[in-house]
């Protein structure tokens, strides 16, 4: 009699595991894909709107907390700043960079256009220069924080408001610059799937 009870506890035990991984659909696994918010930019060839397919090298920093002094370069680049998010969108049209919370209320982001290339010795095989890939800048800035709702399986998260994104242009024609032009098309940030500006740029020689 107890094996029969011990056997039909096991059996409805097993029953509700199964039923419940198996009941489990894709929107009830929080994930990066989408669901946490991301800066997202659309690219677009230059005075068009065809969308640019390239493969996108970014590095996205923000203000260190725990340092008192101010940025002293609005770039992403200065030691007052730490990396968040290093990472690379190869033959996209679209691509996300991180966001995270801090004091100053910007993130900045810098990105290049292809990969850097390194220059072999034809003999040693050894790298003896590398070519850099056009870098730009972006500094997005936000006004507020929020909490809004994400997903199913995420709940709610947070979000960023008041959001406007700058390309630091490097003359005063924007000429040294592989991003012609950029566009904030959306103020808040609850998502990763959400377009936030648009970039216009020339195809990559």
């Amino acid at each position: 009699m107890k094996n029969i009870q011990r056997f039909l506890a096991y059996s409805i035990f097993a029953s509700i595991i199964s039923l419940a991984f198996y009941s489990c659909e894709d929107d009830d696994i929080c994930t990066d894909e989408g669901d946490v918010p991301r800066m997202v930019a659309d690219m677009y060839y230059d005075g068009t709107n065809v969308p640019l397919e390239d493969s996108i090298y970014y590095w996205a920093y923000v203000y260190n907390d725990s340092i008192t002094k101010g940025i002293r370069e609005a770039t992403g680049t200065s030691k007052d700043t730490v990396l968040i998010e290093k990472n690379s969108a190869l033959g996209k049209t679209s691509f996300g960079i991180a966001l995270r919370n801090n004091s100053k209320k910007e993130i900045y982001y810098t990105i290049a256009q292809g990969p850097d290339i390194d220059v072999k010795d034809s003999i040693t095989g050894k790298v003896i220069r590398t070519i850099l890939a056009k870098r730009d800048r972006l500094i997005l800035k936000y006004d507020t924080l929020g909490n809004g709702y994400t997903s199913k399986a995420c709940g709610f998260g947070l979000t960023f408001k008041g959001v406007d994104v700058k390309l630091v242009t490097k003359t005063a024609n924007g000429a040294g610059n592989w991003i012609k032009k950029i566009e904030t098309v959306n103020t808040e940030i609850k998502d990763g799937s959400t377009t936030v500006i648009k970039l216009f740029a020339n195809e990559r020689n």
